[in-house]
């Protein structure tokens, strides 16, 4: 997903934009002052240079420079929490301590994660007023339990638990990721052999390779090859819609937005459009396909699809809410972390042999075919692999995890106010180095062992030698690129899997050569890559240089 800070760019491209700042620029100072009277909260302040303007804009166009303002400032207070205005009337905390961060990931009447949903769906996705409706008049929450007060709405109306009920049973159920990956093993495996022809070396962009074939498996696996077929240009139309999609989460009007909503609308209709033919030419939502098929995919999409279908939303919901959500949730979060993975394993030789001979351990020969597949199960379990992944989302997954106060809340010291926001910062907590760095390897460098640990191990001969493990002890409460809580993101675990297996089938199946390193317009790099600052904040952050390599295929 695109960052708020693609906004400078839209900014700068848009003179009238640039005129109503200015104006907001002259106005709020003066709100300011006849506001800041009655405010008398204890919670440490970000500084603005102009009150209202400077931590809003940086916020919107910059986040790179809003979170550098944001670390500067907690190491100076040293109170984990910070309080700034994003508009005169709506204040934001931004909480750092794992105290404070796990608190809003409990359960709490006053914490309420449904607004950022609404903005979003809203938004991101353009569903109707109709559509949303039914969220918006559904305060009974996400659990198989109403909220008190809201025991007699028909469970046919509480939306949130309902949508919640076919993420958790269709996607985050370990038998139904663990049948997805199956399948997206044996789609990743058709792309690759398609590709590559055996024994020949083939040079490749290591994000382009990924960009094109691993989000193609992925919408296979997830949403069925039809889509495909009919939509030829539908993975670029994904990329396309992730370069733009910051620039509507604020719901900026069609005037002042147009080429991003053109591009939303574009995609939305697409999928809209492909389901409206398949329902009409019969496809029955009702029966059993089984855990994939080719038209619908897999039982997740097609039993998100029916519960829409009874709730009596539109197509154009199913199209945005199903197909889009999914399809773009997927490839713009999990692709980047596995290109990542890939380049510093890639990057560095020794790593590279000792995440081969460590993968080839959980490799299985069909008796009958040879065919060779990685067990999942095992795959899961491999240290140094897991220890890459985590290391890798760290550094590299930048995301705001947003709640809003519906009452006032109570957090340590301080009560935050009824109606604000309260946002927890991977790009800080993931980086602090009291909680990640070592003495040798700074929190905001890679270094593939950080999450090991050496124990002893007998072996069948009575030697004892020390063997890796993957740990996070003390620091999982640190963690947290998926979110927390009843909105923890639900496809974490096929995420997981998927950017695991990606990771491992490359190390396995080629011998890797890096060439060199190029810009985005292909001229030679004179340095590595580095994260892109245009996407902070937006989850998964692309690399701003390619690796160029080299792909022999060897099975």
């Amino acid at each position: 997903m695109a960052s708020p800070s693609l906004v400078s760019e839209w900014l700068t491209e848009r003179p009238y934009t640039s005129t109503f700042i200015a104006i907001a620029m002259l106005l709020l100072p003066i709100i300011s002052l006849l506001r800041s009277s009655g405010d008398k909260t204890a919670v440490p302040k970000l500084p603005s240079t102009i009150p209202y303007v400077t931590n809003t804009y940086h916020y919107m166009t910059n986040m790179k420079t809003f979170y550098e303002r944001s670390k500067a400032q907690l190491r100076k207070t040293s109170k984990n929490i910070l309080a700034w205005n994003l508009t005169p009337w709506m204040k934001v905390y931004l909480v750092t301590s794992p105290r404070h961060i796990q608190a809003l990931f409990r359960p709490n009447p006053a914490i309420s994660s449904d607004k950022f949903f609404h903005l979003i769906y809203e938004n991101l996705w353009g569903a109707s007023l109709a559509d949303r409706e039914k969220f918006l008049n559904d305060n009974s929450g996400r659990g198989k339990v109403p909220l008190p007060g809201y025991e007699n709405v028909p469970p046919e109306q509480r939306y949130f638990a309902g949508m919640h009920a076919v993420f958790h049973d269709h996607l985050n159920a370990t038998a139904k990721s663990n049948m997805l990956a199956a399948i997206y093993q044996r789609f990743f495996a058709e792309e690759l052999e398609g590709k590559f022809p055996l024994g020949e070396g083939v040079v490749e962009g290591v994000q382009q390779l990924l960009n094109v074939h691993m989000a193609t498996a992925a919408t296979a696996t997830l949403a069925g090859k039809g889509i495909l077929a009919r939509w030829p240009k539908l993975i670029d139309w994904l990329w396309d819609f992730d370069k733009v999609a910051a620039s509507l989460v604020w719901g900026l009007p069609r005037w002042m937005n147009r080429s991003a909503l053109e591009t939303r609308d574009s995609l939305r209709h697409a999928c809209k459009q492909y389901i409206e033919e398949e329902l009409a030419k019969g496809f029955d939502l009702e029966a059993d396909h089984g855990n994939w098929e080719p038209i619908m995919g897999s039982t997740f999409q097609r039993e998100m699809i029916r519960w829409m279908k009874q709730g009596g939303f539109s197509t154009e919901a199913m199209g945005a809410s199903t197909m889009v959500v999914m399809l773009f949730g997927t490839n713009a979060n999990s692709i980047p972390v596995t290109v990542w993975c890939l380049m510093e394993i890639i990057e560095d030789k020794s790593l590279l042999e000792a995440v081969r001979e460590e993968v080839n351990t959980v490799l299985e020969t069909d008796p009958d075919t040879g065919a060779r597949t990685i067990n999942m199960q095992k795959l899961l379990a491999l240290p140094l692999l897991q220890s890459i992944y985590v290391e890798c989302i760290r550094l590299h997954v930048s995301m705001n995890v947003t709640r809003e106060a519906i009452a006032p809340v109570k957090l340590g010291d301080f009560t935050l106010d009824k109606g604000s926001l309260i946002q927890a910062c991977t790009e800080i907590s993931h980086l602090d180095e009291e909680v990640w760095g070592d003495e040798d390897h700074p929190a905001t460098e890679f270094w593939a062992a950080r999450h090991l640990k050496y124990v002893d191990e007998t072996d069948e001969n009575g030697n004892v030698k020390k063997v890796p493990q993957f740990s996070m002890a003390g620091r999982q409460n640190d963690w947290f690129p998926y979110g927390g809580g009843i909105s923890i993101c639900p496809g974490r675990h096929f995420a997981k899997q998927e950017i695991m297996l990606t990771t491992a089938i490359i190390v396995a199946r080629f011998d890797l050569e890096l060439v060199g390193w190029v810009n985005k317009d292909g001229t030679p790099s004179d340095r590595p890559a580095q994260n892109d600052v245009k996407y902070a904040g937006a989850a998964s952050v692309p690399p701003d240089r390619e690796m160029r390599v080299r792909f022999t295929r060897r099975w």
